[in-house]
């Protein structure tokens, strides 16, 4: 069955310990995130005390925006991460050189954007991205591919395009305002139709930002979602949706 599991800061913006203690229980994947500048050096210097032993896959995601690091100095830092980690999920318009992350090789796996950004939104903006970085893998963030295009039509070009990269799932609903927040039976429904072209061979992490009293819940809609469970698990009542 595919390792899924939430992003730490889904879970508790801020407090990757309780990030992590809150789904231990429940799942077999983590993302461990240090999606605000702030968070990513304290994060990479507990990373070798964590107890992660539990977790069958353990991806990491990068900063989102920089504005003390530069460009080398957030790669430098990204490289000195070992063990258990094995993807780097990283957002294109953070890279401007190129070169400076190539030696991250397959670790370094690109994540299509939601509609605020300009850049890696669709298959075609993606593309200069993975010729530039020919041995980086794809992330492909469901919630922000129905956000840009709600037929799902560009959805379905990216994975065909790239689903020979794909090395995580990102899932979630996203809405008007680009939060990412729990997947309605409405957006479950959809979601089933990309089923097929998402292996469960690839692990799939979820940012919704949900209350703890609703994680085992969340998880089962998010299996269904992606067609690992059957359509009635969609159909039954949710739990809290607010954190």
């Amino acid at each position: 069955m595919r390792h899924v599991g939430f992003s730490t800061g889904a879970l508790a913006k801020g407090d990757f310990r309780r990030g992590i203690d809150l789904q231990r229980s429940h799942c077999d994947a983590l993302e461990l995130s240090a999606l605000r500048e702030g968070e990513l050096d304290a994060l990479i210097e507990a990373l070798p005390k964590l107890d992660l032993a539990g977790f069958a896959y353990v991806s990491f995601h990068a900063p989102s925006r920089l504005e003390k690091l530069s460009e080398r100095e957030l790669v430098e830092r990204l490289q000195r991460l070992g063990e258990p980690v094995s993807a780097i999920i990283v957002h294109p318009d953070v890279i401007h050189d190129f070169s400076l992350w190539r030696p991250l090789g397959r670790r370094l796996v690109l994540e299509n954007m939601d509609q605020r950004k300009p850049i890696a939104r669709t298959a075609r903006e993606l593309r200069p991205y993975f010729d530039a970085l020919p041995e980086a893998r794809f992330c492909f963030d469901i919630g922000h591919a129905r956000q840009v295009d709600p037929t799902l039509g560009a959805a379905l070009v990216m994975l065909r395009a790239f689903g020979d990269r794909l090395a995580e799932i990102h899932i979630s609903e996203v809405n008007a305002a680009s939060s990412h927040v729990a997947i309605s039976r409405t957006t479950s429904q959809s979601y089933r139709r990309l089923a097929s072209l998402l292996p469960d061979s690839v692990p799939a992490i979820i940012e919704s930002v949900i209350a703890p009293a609703a994680i085992a819940d969340e998880l089962t809609i998010a299996r269904a979602s992606l067609g690992d469970l059957p359509t009635e698990a969609v159909l039954r009542p949710q739990l809290l949706r607010n954190p």
